[in-house]
């Protein structure tokens, strides 16, 4: 009886990215158990570890790559969208309004009607939906409905007074005479049980989301998680029913918790761990609630505002960091990212600020100098390039471009800028929408070519780097021999593919743990 180890599977005859610096290209791999076994150019080293029961593919020169990581989502929202009413893909006010009556019919008498996902960016009318639009057509069913960013929502005025909601608080947009419009900025909506997704919901929108994630090629992520959020993964980690890896960024109120619990360590080591603190310091620039230096351009005196004041900024880095997490705060204006910036060299020394690799998450607007600053820290910018291709294409889309001008729009998301300053660069989504192909496109049509990157520096930001930064890049993010078996195939062979032609490639298959759980149909 043989004892020779031969391969559970063999991908061959493939154009390789393996985004390991030690072997940048590769022809063919084989994979046993869960575990890349061997990566190489020659053809005869994979033939010998084929054995009776070795599945093959032929991949005919199209790029394999490590599974996409992304590294800033919100993947049970995600799910979510698919359970209640997703306006995210109307095209007109009028649309959202017909979709809402439609939904209305099938609910009885004072329930709830919960839609999220809409963008007035993508609408006719450009503009938000208010409580005027909803009353006429819901005058005895509450309404409430989550902009895409997650920092604006519209209720109509029965859906104010069942949340209990005072025109006096802060968020709450009134008109000139000083009437509740029904827009609300940067108000806590989790806060609210009777709008709070269950359990079970939680549950089933994980689990849609993490089937979105597969079919797009994602086997990591590094997922917000709120406290709702954590019984539904703790659910699915220990009924093995994680499909995906994940590393979790909880929110600051959840950060006694888990030192309580030791969250810090691992937890499901290859699966589920807790190591990052997410801090809200300014809004969104959709919403007008990012904190800018300049104002608005469409609306004049407007500014943004923080969410902390310096004390309470320098508390919870300095909280977030004696306690072995990364900061991740999210910063998305310019005089958000600074004030951040300020704040970190106040309260860490810079050789441990570099160590724990803490991150601003957005940094949509930056200025050079802060750049500059952050380097000396060796920050993490943690960016999404699909919000470039969503809103940020001159005289396309226009959200950026309407919100900014066009002069600051040419500076958002400044990607050139952060490599330039040799800075970490990691690539998320915020699930706007979620898919690292997508993402890629912004990444190569920014509209200032000074901030465009390469495909392969994109890819990159998408793998090997979120590895690194969640400290697991030995053991994901390249397609390395030891390391675990997540491995994409592209529909391309990317070193031969045209710019333009870059919208045409698709994920084929997903491989995670070393088992294909995604194949594209033909």
């Amino acid at each position: 009886m043989s004892n020779k180890l031969y391969a559970d599977f063999i991908i061959k005859n493939a154009n390789i990215w393996t985004m390991d610096d030690n072997n940048p290209r590769a022809k063919h791999l084989a994979i046993y158990s869960n575990t890349i076994c061997k990566v190489t150019k020659n053809l005869k080293e994979i033939e010998q570890l084929v054995g009776p029961e070795t599945k093959i593919i032929d991949a005919e020169n199209k790029t394999v790559i490590p599974g996409f990581i992304d590294s800033h989502t919100h993947i049970a929202w995600t799910g979510l969208n698919k359970i209640y009413l997703d306006l995210g893909n109307t095209k007109s006010l009028e649309e959202a309004l017909s979709l809402i009556k439609e939904e209305i019919q099938k609910k009885e008498e004072g329930e709830w009607i919960i839609g999220r996902n809409w963008d007035q960016s993508n609408w006719v009318e450009q503009r938000y939906i208010t409580a005027a639009d909803l009353d006429p057509i819901s005058p005895k069913n509450p309404v409430l409905l989550r902009h895409v960013s997650g920092h604006l929502a519209t209720v109509n005025s029965l859906g104010f007074e069942r949340l209990g909601l005072s025109k006096d608080l802060q968020g709450v947009d009134l008109d000139k005479e000083g009437n509740v419009v029904g827009t609300l900025r940067d108000i806590e909506l989790s806060d609210f049980k009777e709008i709070r997704p269950s359990f079970e919901d939680f549950v089933k929108g994980l689990e849609l989301g993490m089937e979105e994630c597969i079919r797009l090629g994602i086997t990591s992520i590094h997922d917000n998680i709120t406290f709702e959020l954590l019984p539904a993964y703790h659910y699915l980690f220990t009924n093995n029913k994680m499909k995906i890896r994940v590393y979790g960024i909880i929110y600051e109120d959840m950060v006694e918790e888990a030192i309580k619990l030791n969250l810090n360590k691992t937890v499901g080591s290859q699966w589920f761990k807790i190591g990052a603190v997410k801090l809200m310091t300014d809004g969104a620039i959709s919403a007008r609630t990012a904190y800018l230096f300049e104002e608005y351009a469409d609306k004049e005196g407007e500014y943004g505002f923080a969410l902390y004041d310096e004390e309470k900024l320098d508390y919870m880095i300095k909280k977030v960091h004696e306690s072995g997490y990364q900061v991740a705060a999210h910063a998305i204006g310019d005089r958000a990212v600074a004030q951040l910036i300020e704040a970190f060299v106040r309260n860490i020394k810079p050789e441990e600020c570099k160590r724990r690799l803490h991150r601003i998450e957005h940094a949509e607007i930056v200025r050079f100098q802060d750049l500059e600053k952050a380097k000396e820290l060796n920050i993490v910018f943690s960016m999404q390039p699909n919000f470039v291709y969503r809103w940020g294409r001159i005289g396309i889309n226009g959200m950026y471009e309407k919100r900014l001008g066009k002069e600051r729009t040419m500076l958002n998301n400044p990607f050139g800028w952060v490599k330039e300053n040799d800075l970490i660069l990691t690539f998320g989504s915020d699930g706007m929408p979620l898919g690292p192909l997508y993402g890629i496109l912004g990444a190569l049509y920014h509209p200032n070519e000074k901030q465009q990157l390469t495909i392969e520096e994109a890819i990159r930001s998408y793998t090997f780097i979120p590895a690194a930064v969640s400290r697991e890049e030995n053991m994901k993010g390249s397609i390395t021999e030891g390391k675990l078996a997540d491995v994409v195939i592209l529909s391309h062979n990317l070193d031969e593919i045209k710019k333009e032609d870059f919208e045409k490639v698709k994920v084929v298959k997903t491989i995670i743990d070393g088992k294909v759980v995604f194949e594209l149909k033909d």
